[in-house]
């Protein structure tokens, strides 16, 4: 489950050419294009590992060039070495920057170049078979998670998360569609490191047995509340020599040169709106895409997410969840992170179990209420760890290349009827505005709370005197503060949001194209709370307002949350069956499959 988020700020400006003289200039021709290109243009390549890279010239053919890392010819030990036929082998340890240059330098003309980008990251170790006993953030998951269609068998996994303790017993934490097969698994099933899509379909080594899941199916058929409210489930550990009992997550500790410790979560568990309201971020290190950081998008969200019931499967059921942590990003995690812990990045104190997402966001249950669906009479569930701790947020390799993301919106994406409806607001309300001194100049931009209205922007060189309105005649109002002086969103603003949010929840999400609604940062007024409002991408919706009950709303599009096949999704596994004369093989067709 998914990246930092950038936040770009857009304003029309009108720019007037006036030629001297009566006499016009002719603007420059566009530079030519490069005489060398290098495909690919950019890579990621982890530690050690390899990359080709090939150079053309203008004209679409091979060249004869010679290749060089950072300006050096052939590169060096520090960051990275290419040979003459453009085969690039990252270094031992992390250079600083982690960011390379490949030049490509034709022999005939060296005066003509093309250049590529390589990020070099730590290797992913979190899909790897472990040696026991086995750290968590770990691939694993049920070694009956496998669907058998004729010759060819789909199996499904996703990450062992935490490690958890209740009466002096430890267990794995990890989600009931990972571990119990979205309720379908039994008490007593195998769970096993790694999972099966990264054994080739085969159990890897038994770790943990199903001890109890928390229902998640809606009782009333394939849509409704979860009954547990959260999609977790725990394994209890076949011995200490299988799997750490310190609760040691992979790559939660301390950065070294060449790989990242491994290190337990902080025992102290965290508030969601405590980290909210600070900004702090979140870390979390999973199956597919590594350690990764962001930040919190929204908390106390309720949230519909789709479920498969079979590996491989259509969605069979929805499930809806209240108070929910979102994570902002659609590169914070992909599919086959489900499970993984979320932590605090600056104190590694526990946050949320991941379990779904989409293509911008990522959905966990905040660990609490995880703890206490395992509660059993007096015996409470808690997580195994130790002091606070710095988590590194160093690059990590995903498994596989990311999908594409959706381009920022700006100016252009507006409808001149747009920007001429809030101009005409400007020009009437610009002068009441500059009475307040902190107020600097008035403008026209696009909203960042929603992307799809305009803004009338206000530049601050402070506090205003008097509290600036959430919108103008219908046309959202933006701040923009100088470096330093915006206000922090108070803890006391987030729970008041939080308590309109319950009262408008329901109504909210009855309406067709909403699928969450939660309290967050607004982003066209620093220091506001907003009602952060998901609505299904493509889907109609009605017209939602600039504020309710006096609190700015944040919209967010995407496509809906599911725990199957989001993010950066990795190619699904298919397995042959095994014959008295053959091994199982991966089939190289890609058929759709639910990798947790």
């Amino acid at each position: 489950m998914r990246n930092s988020y950038v936040i770009i700020l857009s304003c029309v400006l009108f720019l007037a050419i006036a030629g001297c003289g009566g006499g016009s200039s002719t603007p420059p021709p566009p530079p030519p294009p490069p005489a060398i290109s290098i495909s690919p243009s950019s890579a990621t390549v982890p530690l050690g590992g390899k990359q080709a890279f090939t150079a053309m010239g203008s004209g679409g053919a091979a060249v004869s060039v010679n290749w060089s890392v950072n300006g050096t010819t052939g590169g060096n030990n520090s960051v990275g070495t290419i040979d003459a036929n453009g085969n690039y082998t990252a270094p031992a340890n992390l250079p600083s920057p982690n960011t390379v240059t490949i030049t490509a330098a034709l022999q005939s003309d060296s005066s003509k170049t093309g250049t590529s980008m390589v990020t070099d990251v730590f290797p992913n170790d979190n899909a790897h078979m472990q040696a026991v006993p086995v750290k968590l953030g770990t691939s694993g998951g049920n070694v009956n998670d496998s669907v058998t269609n004729g010759s060819t068998i789909t199996c499904c996994s996703g990450t062992l998360g935490a490690l958890v303790q209740r009466n002096g017993t430890f267990f794995v934490l990890s989600n009931n569609h990972v571990l119990d097969k979205s309720d379908q698994g039994k008490a007593g099933d195998q769970i096993s490191q790694p999972g099966l899509v990264d054994n080739n379909c085969n159990a890897g080594t038994p770790v943990a047995t199903l001890t109890q899941a928390a229902a998640l199916k809606p009782t009333n058929g394939t849509n409704g509340p979860a009954p547990s409210n959260v999609d977790a489930a725990i394994a209890q550990i076949i011995s200490a020599a299988t799997v750490d009992t310190s609760g040691a997550i992979l790559d939660l500790g301390a950065q070294g040169a060449s790989s990242i410790a491994a290190a337990p979560p902080s025992a102290t568990l965290a508030i969601p709106a405590t980290v909210l309201s600070t900004n702090e971020r979140v870390a979390k290190s999973g199956r597919s895409s590594g350690l990764t950081c962001s930040t919190l998008q929204s908390v106390s969200t309720m949230v519909s997410v789709d479920y498969s019931a079979a590996c491989g499967g259509a969605k069979a059921f929805t499930s809806t969840f209240n108070n929910q942590v979102i994570v902002n990003g659609g590169n914070f995690s992909a599919v086959g992170d489900s499970g993984s812990l979320i932590v605090t990045a600056d104190t590694a104190r526990p946050v949320a179990l991941l379990y779904g997402g989409n293509s911008n966001s990522t959905t966990g249950n905040p660990i609490s209420d995880v703890l206490g669906a395992f509660q059993s009479g007096a015996n409470a569930a808690t997580i195994v760890g130790g002091a606070d701790h710095v988590v590194s947020c160093a690059p990590t390799q995903a498994v596989n290349a990311p999908t594409t993301t959706a381009a920022t919106a700006s100016s252009s994406a507006l409808t001149t009827e747009e920007l001429d409806r809030a101009r005409t607001i400007k020009e009437q309300f610009a002068a009441e505005l500059m009475k307040d001194p902190a107020i600097l100049r008035v403008g026209v931009g696009v909203s960042d709370d929603n992307p799809k209205e305009s803004a009338i922007t206000l530049f601050l060189a402070g506090v205003p005197e008097r509290q600036v309105p959430v919108q103008i005649e219908g046309v959202r109002t933006k701040l923009i503060f100088d470096v330093g002086q915006a206000p922090a969103l108070t803890l006391q603003r987030i729970t008041s949001a939080i308590a309109i949010k319950e009262a408008r929840v329901r109504d909210l999400m009855g309406q067709e194209g909403i699928i969450g609604v939660g309290v967050g940062r607004s982003e066209d007024a620093p220091g506001d709370a907003a009602l952060v409002i998901y609505v299904e991408q493509g889907k109609f919706h009605s017209s939602i307002p600039a504020e309710i009950d006096g609190i700015r709303t944040k919209i967010i599009e995407g496509d809906r949350f599911r725990t199957f096949a989001w993010g950066r999704e990795p190619k699904p596994v298919a397995c042959k069956k095994p014959t008295n004369s053959t091994k199982q093989t991966r089939i190289k067709q890609v058929i759709p499959t639910n990798q947790r």
